[in-house]
């Protein structure tokens, strides 16, 4: 049976993890907060691979995908341990089976299922953000489609799992609602609106604070952030960029240099991604 999610949108397929009610305020925000999806164990798991990748202990994946905290990289600090200095891991999915084993996890598979209303779903890359007590640097207001402007149409999905309760004080993503409405922002306009973001009353920034094992899932259009970690706390999250299988790439514009896609559910198309 479709259900009705907006005056323009009508769910085809049966909901599988989320509610009608999610669903359209995913669609009119541009983002979601889904409370306690992913499980303590499989999360105890994710922050211990993240730490032993970012210590470099483990064997076969590339050293270029872990990058250090700028400060780090400028000689201006240390920590006190390997894995406090890194800022991010990246695209290793694929080539890690308990990464792997989480972007395939059912309960936010489902979920993304139910936002995108397809069970055709492809992974098109994953980043790890460590985010470090004291020294994580802020990440500026941005669309990922921006970057991941070779993928048509533009609505991925992207499920952020905390490791760490993540808050505003260690840095919580935080979003403007309704922004994935704006379209791709060209560059002309782009500075001028990341200025205005928080400031101007039109454009307030809504936090996403998360509990450990709670999952955020976002448009790509949307506009999101996070500001420095100022705290003695940790603030891990694994973002998984989930799109449809029948998405098409742009070959003459220029994207990430992501492996190859990952199929996650259902089926794959000739000549898609």
């Amino acid at each position: 049976m479709n259900v009705v999610i907006d005056e323009q949108r009508v769910q085809s397929t049966p909901l599988r993890r989320l509610r009608p009610d999610d669903v359209r305020r995913f669609w009119r925000d541009g983002w979601l907060v889904v409370e306690d999806l992913a499980p303590p164990d499989a999360v105890a798991r994710l922050g211990s691979r993240a730490d032993a990748i970012a210590r470099g202990e483990v064997a076969g994946l590339d050293p270029d995908r872990v990058q250090k905290e700028q400060r780090v990289r400028a000689g201006e600090v240390t920590a006190a341990a390997p894995e406090l200095e890194v800022r991010k891991l990246y695209w290793l999915a694929g080539r890690d089976p308990v990464l792997e084993g989480h972007v395939r996890h059912p309960a936010i598979v489902d979920a993304v299922a139910d936002l995108l209303d397809t069970d055709d779903l492809k992974l098109y890359a994953d980043q790890l953000f460590m985010k470090p007590p004291a020294i994580g640097a802020a990440q500026p207001w941005h669309q990922d489609s921006r970057s991941f402007a070779d993928i048509f149409p533009m609505d991925l999905v992207t499920a952020w799992t905390a490791i760490d309760d993540a808050t505003l004080d260690n840095g919580c993503l935080e979003f403007v609602s309704g922004s994935h409405r704006w379209g791709l922002i060209d560059d002309q306009e782009f500075e001028e609106l990341r200025a205005r973001i928080g400031t101007d009353p039109e454009l307030a920034a809504s936090p996403g604070p998360l509990r450990s094992g709670s999952v955020s899932f976002h448009h790509s259009l949307t506009w999101h952030a996070s500001r420095a970690n100022v705290s003695a706390a940790r603030r891990r999250g694994y973002a998984a960029h989930y799109m449809r299988a029948d998405a098409r790439r742009a070959a003459a514009i220029q994207g990430p240099a992501v492996p190859p896609p990952l199929q996650i559910r259902g089926r794959s198309f000739r000549g898609c991604v």
